[in-house]
């Protein structure tokens, strides 16, 4: 959880540094993460079959299979972060063909070159995490976090408002900045798993070999969890856009709202993870009993913090959303919709932790398909009909998100419930 919120952090940092410097920077950077994120998440679900495979063969009992998987990830997840950020340089013609205003379509654009610089770093921090995760030793990844986001805090400082002779950058700084942290993370989070006491044990200290079989293994859980998380997140993404059409005032409120959304998203993340970790561990040994066990845990751990977040946001809504923005149109519009976020909060904490059950017993397919008609089939034409023939704009939109995420926990719920009773999770 630490880990997931630390990842966020870097965002909210940004987003908040970039809404005091500027309202229509927030609204630049806003754009640019929401065509971002789509990548990163299609990315870092690709990946994700790391932390399922490490932890079956660690619960197996074969730890040196545990190092082939990090090294053969690691390869793919630099590869990987490479071409992703090569489609993201034409970034004013991506906005422009969104339908965006030309000013805030370049400054959008400018800013979202910046942050493709750090996806090959933050695919390749994400596999080492995904492993240290796998093994249970998920702190060093919370460690290079918590110095990243202080670097990140610093950088910006100097590139967003233009210090130390340098000339204010605005979104773009912060974007840069968090780039240039993400890959100084990757090294790190690399170098200090290496010098784990456990490593050789682990097979991390081993030649690079050829492992077509696992490539597949790994390609075969990431492309269906890409593909969930792709849906997902490009249907969340385009709410950005659809706030957009309602104005740069709109976009900015909707960006702190959904910020806010995504932070406490990443705990869900976390717990996810660590869900899929429990699970897949059980499977690799077969005991399904306990894979009941560690999915129900997840799924009340989850809820717990989600629900105190949700509750706390609520209470502090005033300090909460001015620590975002000192403009007073921006906060008049998102203040009164806060109020609609904790129902959303919990249904979408719900749909991730049983997603994470689903993955740790190698279930990836059809709840791809689940997420499309969550998502796509319900979420995305309900906002639009909310927030334009409704006449209820930026609410209109968290109402959809409220619809979507409540049918996905419909939809994995049931689907979580009749694998487990007829006993069908089985390892990759």
């Amino acid at each position: 959880m630490a880990a997931r919120v630390g990842q966020l952090a870097l965002v909210t940092v940004d987003t908040v540094m970039t809404g005091r410097f500027a309202a229509e920077d927030l609204a630049a950077y806003a754009l640019a993460q929401a065509v971002f994120m789509t990548l990163m998440l299609l990315g870092m679900g690709l990946v994700t079959g790391t932390v399922v495979l490490v932890a079956q063969a660690d619960g197996a009992g074969r730890p040196r299979e545990c190092g082939t998987i990090w090294r053969t990830a690691l390869v793919d997840a630099l590869f990987l972060g490479a071409g992703m950020a090569l489609l993201l340089l034409p970034g004013p013609w991506i906005l422009r063909a969104l339908g965006q205003e030309p000013a805030l379509a370049e400054a959008g654009g400018r800013t979202l070159r910046m942050l493709a610089l750090g996806l090959p770093g933050l695919l390749a921090f994400q596999v080492t995490s995904f492993f240290l995760e796998g093994i249970r030793r998920p702190y060093l990844a919370v460690f290079v976090m918590l110095a990243g986001n202080l670097a990140n805090l610093a950088l910006n400082a100097v590139l967003i408002e233009g210090r130390l002779g340098l000339p204010a950058m605005g979104a773009a700084g912060a974007a840069l900045a968090t780039s240039l942290v993400r890959t100084a993370m990757a090294v790190a989070l690399a170098l200090l798993a290496l010098r784990l006491p456990a490593a050789r044990a682990y097979g991390l200290l081993g030649p690079p070999v050829s492992v077509p079989r696992l490539r597949r293994r790994l390609f075969a859980l990431g492309v269906p969890v890409a593909a969930s998380q792709g849906l997902e997140s490009t249907a969340f993404n385009l709410l950005i856009v659809m706030a957009g059409w309602l104005g740069a005032t709109a976009l900015a409120s909707f960006q702190i709202l959904l910020n806010l959304t995504a932070l406490v998203y990443m705990l869900t993340i976390g717990v996810s993870t660590a869900t899929a970790v429990r699970v897949g561990a059980a499977v690799g040994r077969r005991a399904l009993g306990e894979a009941t066990a560690a999915a129900g845990t997840g799924l009340v751990a989850g809820l717990f913090a989600t629900g105190l977040l949700a509750l706390l946001l609520v209470l502090a809504r005033g300090p909460v959303l001015g620590a975002y923005s000192a403009d007073p149109a921006v906060l008049a519009l998102a203040s009164p919709v806060v109020l609609l976020l904790p129902p959303a909060l919990l249904f979408d904490c719900a749909q991730g932790v049983l997603g994470g059950a689903l993955r740790g017993g190698s279930d990836v397919r059809l709840p791809a398909l689940l997420y499309l008609l969550a998502f796509w089939g319900v979420q995305l034409p309900a906002a639009w009909a909310f927030a334009f023939p409704g006449g209820l704009g930026v609410a209109g939109l968290v109402l959809g998100i409220l619809a979507g995420c409540a049918v996905a926990t419909l939809l994995l719920g049931g689907r979580l419930r009749l694998l487990l009773r007829s006993g069908r999770l089985a390892p990759a």
